[in-house]
């Protein structure tokens, strides 16, 4: 794999833009009131599931990006995201994978503010304002090997319909146990995230929410990985989900990008060089998996008979399709390491959408212009030098003046500018 450089100007902007694109603090409270909810819902006494959740035994509980608190929004679809959730259950012996799928439907109706209830292949999905909630049905194996391994069903609506072994609880723990680094080697990291969420963190749900729906439950969903690896992961998906808007061609898996993000490794690089890694890992998979046109075959680590993406890919071009597109990201990072400011944020439009990228440059220029304690600033064209109103003072300079938002600060950092200029 490649060196990839440091460029501390592109770390602060993709910091901005990763904590736009993931859910607010009050986003993943209403978030883990719904997982309560659902829970209520399901042993409710007219749900026909009651009978089956009212043991010990039953679990209910988020899987997915939400159980590693990598959930972004679409991109697509105003700010929708999505979540996942498991309902754990012994399924009697005579239910077929589309009867437990019929049951599991007939159980959520009625289920509190949702606005339509949708059937697909694995879950039944709940459609709320800004937010969906995959739930499917896991039906754990009699003789274990490890915690929380089952089945879940497929059940399409035309052809074969069967169970799939699954262990998303187990994934989810892997990825925690191998993503989080040391408190000492992160504390920075954190931090950085931390000032940013306090200050720029957008929420999507409306503060009109049913108080229920805004009660905080922090013992529903995990806390999130601050980690180099996920914040990249976010970046990426994000990215995917703008390449593949306008596409017939069905997206690689959140699990299997999610698997990507963790075995590429980490660098302690930056933002930027992470998220480098992790698309030329890819695109090497990829350039694997062309050759012999067949692959990958990504096993969960916790239960290898779990496929993390048993339905993708299925044709060549998926794999061609994903290498072009991480070929495409590296090179648009490693143009913005010599282009000006505008054109930085014009190439960052292009991979993560423009209201984000704006966002995030006017987040950095205001931090610019605290950090030089003035009302103003400007840049001067020949050199890139961040000016100060004080500055501007000067006649000879006048002339060579633009506003900030075109200001070219390469790959040197705005604070070497300030103080070399």
């Amino acid at each position: 794999m490649r060196p990839f450089t440091t460029n501390l100007n592109l770390d602060d902007l993709l910091l901005d833009i990763a904590t736009t694109i993931e859910l607010s603090d009050n986003d993943r409270n209403v978030a883990a009131s719904r997982y309560n909810m659902l829970k209520e819902h399901l042993e409710r006494p007219s749900s026909p599931l009651k009978p089956y959740l009212s043991d010990n035994e039953s679990q209910i509980y988020p899987q997915g990006s939400m159980a590693i608190g990598a959930t972004i929004v679409s991109g697509t679809d105003d700010d929708r995201f999505d979540v996942d959730a498991i309902v754990e259950i012994n399924v009697p012996s005579d239910w077929s994978p589309s009867d437990a799928l019929d049951i599991l439907e007939e159980s959520l109706q009625g289920f509190p503010n949702v606005r339509k209830i949708e059937r697909c292949t694995r879950c039944i999905q709940l459609q709320f304002a800004f937010m969906h909630m995959d739930v499917s049905i896991l039906d754990p194996t009699q003789f274990r090997t490890v915690p929380r391994q089952g089945d879940i069903f497929h059940s399409p609506d035309a052809g074969t319909e069967y169970r799939v072994p699954s262990n998303p609880y187990g994934f989810s723990a892997w990825v925690r146990t191998s993503a989080e680094l040391p408190e000492n080697e992160n504390k920075d990291f954190r931090e950085m995230l931390d000032k940013r969420r306090a200050k720029y963190s957008i929420d999507r749900l409306s503060p009109d929410q049913k108080a229920a729906e805004q009660e905080k439950l922090p013992t529903s969903i995990p806390p999130r990985i601050d980690s180099p690896q996920i914040v990249a992961l976010k970046l990426l998906k994000r990215y995917l989900n703008l390449k593949y808007v306008n596409r017939d061609l069905k997206k690689p898996p959140s699990v299997y990008l999610t698997k990507a993000a963790i075995d590429c490794g980490v660098t302690h690089e930056g933002l930027c060089a992470q998220l480098e890694r992790l698309a030329s890992y890819l695109q090497s998979e990829m350039e694997k998996s062309i050759q012999i046109s067949d692959g990958p075959d990504e096993r969960n680590p916790s239960y290898q008979e779990d496929r993390l993406n048993d339905r993708w890919p299925n044709l060549q071009i998926d794999r061609q399709v994903l290498k072009d597109d991480m070929t495409d990201l590296i090179n648009n990072i490693e143009e913005t390491k010599s282009a000006s400011f505008e054109e930085i944020i014009n190439l960052f439009t292009r991979l993560f959408g423009e209201r984000v990228s704006r966002n995030a440059a006017k987040a950095l220029m205001d931090r610019a212009t605290s950090a030089t304690r003035s009302t103003e600033t400007r840049y001067e064209k020949k050199s890139g030098t961040i000016l100060t109103s004080g500055a501007l003072l000067s006649p000879g300079l006048s002339k060579n003046i633009s506003t900030v938002q075109n200001h070219n600060f390469h790959i040197s950092t705005l604070e070497y500018e300030k103080t070399h200029n």
